[in-house]
């Protein structure tokens, strides 16, 4: 039996994600609240969140969990792997752990999603991304993760430009958000997390950007508070 969700958030486990999840459950956003995690533990999201299991790095995970949707608005791909890890101390397979995770993953689950995404009304993919991913800042201003995380970020700063160039005809809307420096497990490895903002503040800063969300913003790559990056 197929179910019509109006948000699901993949990587919902802890986090940006989790956050996302609550949050968009508490303001009552319509429609059915979904969070997926490798391993369902029904007690890290509120009763009522729908909770699926999902692994982004396998297809028939991420295939059985998708084809029980008919119709879903908004697809937010949360999940990613990162460590401070250097490009030249990185052999090609931690790289390709991180490609296959955070690019190759991120595919598998909008493709898998497509058709349920097609009939819904909203038709918008969200891909957490980050400023690692701007190959500008990361020439001028290198900050937060580089090395392999920053390669696969500009790589899915890419995947969404792709999306947007072949589905915006079938009106889709295709975002890349920054959530900003957060004090997730991820954030914390940069100067322990102080002056890191929390996972409540991301997740309520990125729905701001959601709830006002308009088709002719489909391609745009931007930074939690609604400011254009550049790539």
């Amino acid at each position: 039996m197929s179910h019509t969700a109006s948000h699901v958030v993949i990587g919902a486990s802890r986090g940006i994600g989790n956050d996302l999840a609550k949050q968009l459950f508490e303001q009552n956003a319509g429609g059915t609240i979904v969070g997926t995690m490798r391993k369902a533990d029904e007690s890290v999201l509120p009763k009522g969140v729908q909770i699926e299991s999902l692994d982004m790095t396998k297809q028939s995970s991420v295939d059985s969990c998708a084809a029980k949707f008919g119709a879903i608005d908004t697809l937010i791909v949360n999940a990613a792997m990162g460590s401070p890890d250097t490009m030249l101390g990185s052999d090609a397979s931690l790289l390709s752990s991180y490609l296959e995770t955070n690019v190759v993953g991120t595919h598998r689950a909008v493709l898998a999603f497509l058709p349920a995404l097609r009939k819904g009304k909203k038709k918008q993919i969200i891909l957490l991304s980050s400023t690692s991913g701007s190959c500008d800042l990361q020439r001028n201003e290198p900050s937060g993760f580089q090395g392999p995380y920053s390669v696969s970020k500009t790589a899915t700063n890419s995947l969404g430009i792709q999306y947007h160039n072949e589905l915006k005809d079938e009106g889709f809307t295709v975002l890349l958000i920054h959530p900003g420096w957060v004090a997730t497990d991820m954030g914390k490895q940069i100067n322990d997390g102080r002056g890191a903002k929390t996972t409540q503040q991301s997740a309520s800063d990125i729905l701001k950007i959601l709830s006002n969300l308009k088709p002719e913003q489909s391609g745009s790559y931007l930074r939690e508070t609604g400011e254009p990056l550049n790539w």
